[in-house]
C-alpha cells in the first residue's frame, strides 16, 4: 500500500467493492490520490495531517472507512477515533479513544493510561477548560509517535468537529509534532462547523505537510456513474436528473433513494407495479434527519421553519420564525443547500418536507403553525397561505381576522378550481365565528361553494338558511343565497317568500348595502343591493312563468324589472348583464367574453355565449366555450363546468355537428347528478336526446329516455326543449301522432304563459314535420301560416325558417318564391347554417327541365353560392341528416300507405292518379317529390341508387311527368320518414 501508485488507484477500488467495501466511490480518485501519495511518505518518514471538510452526508466517513479497510489489509496501523455530539462536554473524550484503541491494537510501548489523564473528570466540574499539563500532552505525541516506529500509523478522527477542547489540545499539540514521523492524520470535519475549529485551522493549516481536501455533493455524472454501480443498468441521462434533483447529489440520501428502490423492485417482483422514476421511501426519510442532526442545530431549526412556513418562506420570515438575526439565517440556508437538502429555499421532495414535521412533536406542531399563521397574516401573505397554516393549527380561538382569511382563501380556492379546499377552508371558520351574524355569513358562503359541487348536497343547508333570512340573521347580499338554491330545486313558492323579505329590507334604506360577506356584529345592518334583488326577480319571473303572472312590479330607470308577464330568455339575459356590468349597455359578445375571468360573474358570459347562438355564430360560441373550458375555474368547478359543456352543446347542435353536441351534453350530465341539476335538468337532457336523435343513434338516446326528471320542471321552461326532444325522437322512431303531443304541449304550456314565442321554443315547425309525416298536409300548411303571421313582416331567422318549412311543402310553382325570400331573409340576419339549407333547397327544386332554367329572382348576395352537386342534405322532418354509419341501429322501416300511423291512423284512399303506382314507387316518389338527391332516397330506404332510379323511370312514364318538378305534391304523404332536403 506505501508503494501504491497513482495509476494503481481504479484497481485498488475495484478490490475494495469486490471486496466488501463499505462505499462504491464517483468522483473522489483526487482525493484517494492525495490519501495514498501522503500514506506512501510515512514509509521515508514524512508525516502528514489532511483535513477532510465537506457538508453532511457528502461521503467524508465513507471515505475514510474504506480507506482504513484497505490500510489495514496492506498491514498498516488503522486507529480509529469518533467525536460526538453528545461527549462534547466529557473532558479529553478523544485521547480516552485513543487509548483504548492503542490497547486493543495489543501495544505496550508506553503505559499511557486513561485514568492516568483524568478522563473521568466532567466539564461541569469546571467552569472554564483546564490547562492540560504539558507532561500529558508530551506523553501522548510520544506514545503515537514511538508507535509509528513500528510501522506506518494512520490515525482517523472522524467529526472532529465535535471534540472536547482537551482533545482538541491534544490534537493541536501531535500535530504540530509528527513531521517527520511515520504518522498520518486524517480528520473529518463538517464545513457547517468550521467555526468551530477556528483555533485547530489556525495552528495548523499553514505548516507545509496539512493538506485539506473538499468533499462536494455528486455532480450528475457521478450520480449517473452510483446508478450504474449500485442497480447495475445504465441510466438515462433524464432518469439520472430525477435522481440528483432529488438527492441533491447527497450519496448518503442518494444511497438511501436506491435502497428504498431495490425495496420497490422486490415488492414489483411480489406482483406489485414497479416504479421507474426514484421515489423517497423510509430509508430516505432516515437519511434526511440523520443528515439534519448531524449539522449544527441551526440548521434543523431553520429547516423545521421551513417545512411549516412552505412555499411562503423568505429569509426573513425564518429569520422572524425562529427569532435570529438575517445573518444567521443565510448562514444555514447555505450550510443547507450546500449539503444538497434543499433547493433555495425549499426541500427537494415533499417527503423531505413530509419528513421534517413529523419529526417535530404533535403537541408542538400546531402552535409553529399558529405563529406561522400570524407572521404570515402580519406580513401581507395571500390569504391561502395564512389559511393553510390556520387549518394546520387545530386552533379554536375565535377571532375576527382568521374568519376574513378563510373566507378570503376560499373564494381564491373557487378562482383557482380547487372547489373542495374552498369548502374546506369555509368549514374550519364555521367552527370560530365569533357570533351569530358571521356565522350566519360563512354558512351562506359555504353552501354557495358546495352549490358549485353538488347542489343536492348544498341543499341540506336550505332550511338553516331559510330560517337565518326569516329571522333577521342572515341579511345582505348573501340573503340571496337561499332563494336562488330554493329557484334552482323548484321551491318558487318559497323563494318568493325569501324574496319579498329581502326586498323588504333593502327598502327600507333605500341604498344597497355590500355583498360581501361582513365580519361579525357591530355597525348597520347590512341590506341586499338592489342590482341582486332585481336580477332575483328577473330569474323567478323567468323559471316560474306561472307564479311571474301573479308577482308585483318594480318599475326603476335601469330597465324592465320584474314585469307582469313571463319575460323570455335573451330578455332575461341581456338585463341581468346589464345590470351586472353597473348599468352600462351591452357592448358585444366578444367585448364581454374577452374580459371574462375568474373574478367576473358568470351571467354575462353564458348571455354572450347564447348571444352568438342565437344571432348564428354558432361556430364561435364553440371557440369560446372551448377557451373557456380550459381555464381551471371553469373546467376544475363541477357545477360550471356542466353549464358550460351546455352551452357548447347547444351551438354545436346549431351548427349542425350533432357528435361534438352529444358528447357535449354527455360531459354536462356527468359532471353533477341529474337530481343535481334541478329543474334545469330538461336543457342537458334535451341537447343530449337530439345530438343522439339526428345522428341516429337509437340505442344512445335510451339512458336519457328513462332518466327521472322533477315534476316541477314542466312548470317550468325548461320543458320546452325537452318535449321538443322526445317529440323529435318519437318522429324519428316513426311515432308522430305521439311526438305531435308533446309538440302541441310546448305551445299549451307557452300560451298558458302568454310567451308563445319561437325565440322560447319554435314548436310549430317541429309540429308541421309530425303532421307531414300523418298525411295532414293541410294542418301543416295552417300552421305554418299561423307561425308566419305571428312573426309578422319583420325580416327575422324564424321567419325565414318558417318560409322555407312552407315552401318543402307547397306545390312546385310556390317553393321558388317561398325560397327566395326566405334566402334574401336570412342572408340578412346572418344565420349561414339556414342560409346554406334554403339555398339547397332552392337548388333542388329549380333543378332545370332545360337549359339555363332556375336561379331566377334570386338576391346578388347568393347568386353563386349553391351547393355543389351531391352535397349532403338534411332531413326536414327531423333535423336528422343522413346515416352514414350502417353500424348504427337502423330506424324502423317507412310506414306503408295504408295504415301508416301503425294501426292508430285512419285508412285514406289513395288519390286516383297515384293508384297506378305500387308502395315501393310510392316511398320513392315522394322523397323524390320533396327533393332528395338519388343517393339519399338510397340512404333513406336502403336500397341502391340503381334501384332508385329504376323506380323514377317507371313513376314518370306512369305519372306522364318529365322530371321531377312535375310530381305532384300528394306524393308527400306516401312516406313517413320524407327526406326534404336540408329541412329541419
Amino acid at each position: 500500500m506505501a508503494n501504491m501508485r497513482g495509476q494503481d488507484i481504479q484497481s485498488w477500488t475495484e478490490h475494495t467493492e469486490r471486496t466488501g467495501g463499505s462505499v462504491k466511490f464517483s468522483e473522489r480518485d483526487e482525493e484517494l490520490r492525495l490519501l495514498v501519495r501522503l500514506y506512501a511518505g510515512t514509509a521515508q518518514g514524512r508525516g502528514a495531517v489532511v483535513f477532510t471538510n465537506g457538508p453532511v452526508g457528502c461521503g467524508k466517513t465513507a471515505l475514510l472507512q474504506a480507506f482504513a479497510g484497505r490500510v489495514k489489509e496492506e498491514g498498516g496501523l488503522f486507529l480509529s477515533l469518533t467525536a460526538a455530539t453528545s461527549e462534547r462536554l466529557h473532558l479529553y473524550g478523544l485521547i480516552d479513544q485513543l487509548v483504548n484503541a492503542i490497547r486493543a491494537a495489543g501495544m505496550t510501548a508506553d503505559p499511557l493510561a486513561a485514568e492516568e489523564i483524568g478522563v473521568t473528570v466532567s466539564a461541569g466540574d469546571h467552569p472554564r477548560t483546564p490547562r492540560i499539563p504539558l507532561g500529558l500532552l508530551q506523553r501522548v505525541s510520544r506514545t503515537i509517535c514511538e508507535l509509528a516506529e513500528r510501522g506506518p500509523l494512520v490515525l482517523g478522527v472522524d467529526d472532529v468537529h465535535f471534540a472536547d477542547e482537551p482533545s482538541l489540545q491534544c490534537l493541536r499539540y501531535l500535530i504540530r509534532r509528527i513531521d517527520s514521523s511515520a504518522v498520518l492524520i486524517i480528520m473529518n470535519e463538517s464545513s457547517c462547523h468550521e467555526r468551530e475549529l477556528a483555533a485547530l485551522h489556525a495552528e495548523t493549516l499553514h505548516l507545509p505537510y496539512c493538506h485539506r481536501v473538499r468533499l462536494a455533493p455528486l455532480t450528475l455524472s457521478g450520480t449517473a456513474d452510483q446508478l450504474t454501480r449500485r442497480l447495475g443498468a445504465v441510466r438515462s441521462p433524464r432518469s439520472a436528473e430525477a435522481w440528483s434533483d432529488i438527492s441533491g447529489g447527497n450519496p448518503l440520501l442518494l444511497n438511501a433513494l436506491v435502497e428504498d428502490h431495490l425495496i420497490e423492485d422486490q415488492l414489483a417482483a411480489d406482483g406489485a407495479p414497479a416504479r421507474v422514476n426514484p421515489e423517497p421511501g423510509e430509508s430516505f426519510r432516515h437519511a434526511f434527519l440523520r443528515c439534519l442532526h448531524r449539522g449544527e442545530p441551526s440548521m434543523l431549526a431553520a429547516a423545521r421553519a421551513l417545512a411549516v412556513l412552505g412555499d411562503s418562506a423568505s429569509p426573513s420570515l425564518v429569520g422572524d420564525f425562529l427569532g435570529v438575526d438575517a445573518t444567521s439565517v443565510r448562514r444555514c440556508l447555505a450550510d443547507l443547500n450546500a449539503a444538497g437538502l434543499l433547493l433555495d429555499l425549499r426541500f427537494r421532495h415533499e417527503r423531505a418536507r413530509q419528513a421534517v414535521l413529523d419529526g417535530i412533536t404533535p403537541d408542538r406542531l400546531p402552535l409553529l403553525h399558529g405563529r406561522a399563521a400570524e407572521l404570515l397574516h402580519a406580513s401581507g401573505a395571500s390569504a391561502r397561505a395564512v389559511a393553510e397554516q390556520l387549518m394546520a393549527t387545530h386552533d379554536p380561538v375565535k377571532a375576527s381576522w382568521r374568519v376574513g382569511i378563510l373566507r378570503e382563501a376560499a373564494r381564491e380556492a373557487i378562482h383557482l378550481g380547487e372547489i373542495t379546499q374552498s369548502v374546506d377552508y369555509l368549514r374550519h371558520a364555521s367552527g370560530i365565528c365569533e357570533d351569530a351574524a358571521q356565522e350566519a355569513g360563512v354558512a351562506a358562503a359555504l353552501a354557495d361553494a358546495q352549490w358549485l359541487v353538488d347542489p343536492v348536497k348544498a341543499a341540506r343547508y336550505l332550511p338553516r338558511l331559510s330560517h337565518l333570512v326569516t329571522t333577521g340573521a342572515l341579511t345582505g347580499g348573501e340573503a340571496m343565497v337561499p332563494v336562488r338554491h330554493l329557484m334552482w330545486r323548484g321551491d318558487f313558492a318559497q323563494a318568493e317568500t325569501l324574496l319579498d323579505i329581502v326586498e323588504s329590507e333593502s327598502g327600507q334604506t333605500g341604498a344597497g348595502g355590500g355583498t360581501g360577506g361582513g365580519t361579525g356584529g357591530g355597525g348597520p345592518k347590512r341590506t341586499a343591493a338592489p342590482v341582486d334583488v332585481r336580477i332575483g326577480r328577473l330569474w323567478l319571473s323567468f323559471v316560474n312563468p306561472g307564479l311571474a303572472k301573479d308577482t308585483r312590479t318594480t318599475a326603476g330607470p335601469e330597465g324592465p324589472s320584474a314585469a307582469t308577464h313571463p319575460i323570455s330568455l335573451m330578455t332575461l339575459l341581456n338585463v341581468t348583464a346589464t345590470l351586472v356590468g353597473d348599468g352600462e349597455e351591452f357592448q358585444g359578445a366578444d367585448h364581454v367574453l374577452h374580459r371574462t375571468d375568474a373574478d367576473s360573474p358568470l351571467t354575462p358570459a353564458l348571455f354572450a355565449l347564447l348571444f352568438l347562438i342565437q344571432t348564428s355564430r354558432p361556430e364561435e360560441a364553440v371557440r369560446w366555450s372551448d377557451r373557456l373550458l380550459r381555464e381551471p375555474w371553469i373546467r376544475h368547478v363541477p357545477m360550471r363546468r356542466a353549464m358550460f359543456e351546455t352551452i357548447r352543446s347547444a351551438a354545436a347542435l346549431r351548427g349542425g355537428d350533432a357528435a361534438a353536441a352529444g358528447e357535449s351534453a354527455r360531459t354536462a350530465l356527468e359532471q353533477i347528478t341529474s337530481a343535481a341539476w334541478g329543474v334545469a335538468v330538461g336543457l342537458p337532457l334535451a341537447l343530449a336526446i337530439r345530438a343522439a336523435t339526428e345522428r341516429r343513434d337509437f340505442d344512445a338516446v335510451m339512458p336519457y329516455l328513462n332518466t327521472a326528471v322533477p315534476p316541477v320542471m314542466f312548470d317550468t321552461p325548461f320543458a320546452l326543449p325537452y318535449l321538443q326532444a322526445l317529440g323529435r325522437y318519437h318522429l324519428a322512431m316513426g311515432r308522430p301522432h305521439t311526438a305531435l303531443t308533446n309538440f302541441q304541449s310546448c305551445g299549451e304550456l307557452m300560451r298558458q304563459w302568454g310567451a308563445d314565442s319561437p325565440e322560447l321554443a319554435d314548436w310549430r315547425k317541429d309540429a308541421v314535420a309530425a303532421l307531414v309525416a300523418m298525411r295532414q298536409a293541410g294542418r301543416a300548411r295552417t300552421l305554418l301560416e299561423e307561425q308566419i303571421s305571428l312573426l309578422g313582416d319583420g325580416r327575422s331567422r324564424h321567419r325565414g325558417i318558417a318560409l322555407r318549412r312552407l315552401a318543402a311543402i307547397s306545390a312546385a310553382p310556390d317553393r321558388q318564391s317561398l325560397l327566395t325570400e326566405a334566402i334574401r331573409i336570412l342572408a340578412d340576419c346572418g344565420d349561414q347554417f339556414e342560409l346554406r339549407r334554403a339555398q339547397s333547397d332552392l337548388a333542388a327544386a329549380t333543378v332545370p327541365d332545360r337549359p339555363g332554367a332556375a336561379r331566377e329572382g334570386l338576391d346578388a348576395r347568393t347568386a353563386g353560392k349553391f351547393p355543389a352537386p351531391g352535397r349532403r342534405r338534411f332531413d326536414f322532418a327531423h333535423d336528422i341528416p343522413p346515416a352514414e354509419n350502417p353500424g348504427r341501429t337502423r330506424p324502423p322501416a317507412p310506414y306503408s300507405v295504408r295504415n301508416a300511423g301503425g294501426g292508430t291512423d285512419d285508412e285514406k284512399a289513395v288519390p286516383p292518379q297515384l293508384a297506378e303506382l305500387t308502395d315501393a314507387e310510392r316511398r320513392v316518389g315522394s322523397l323524390a317529390a320533396a327533393g332528395c338527391t338519388n343517393r339519399e332516397i338510397a340512404i333513406q330506404l336502403f336500397i341502391t341508387v340503381s334501384t332508385v332510379e329504376q323506380h323514377l323511370t317507371k313513376i314518370y312514364r306512369k305519372l306522364k311527368v318529365r322530371s321531377r318538378s312535375g310530381l305532384p305534391v300528394e306524393l308527400l304523404a306516401f312516406n313517413d320518414l320524407p327526406c326534404f332536403p336540408n329541412g329541419g
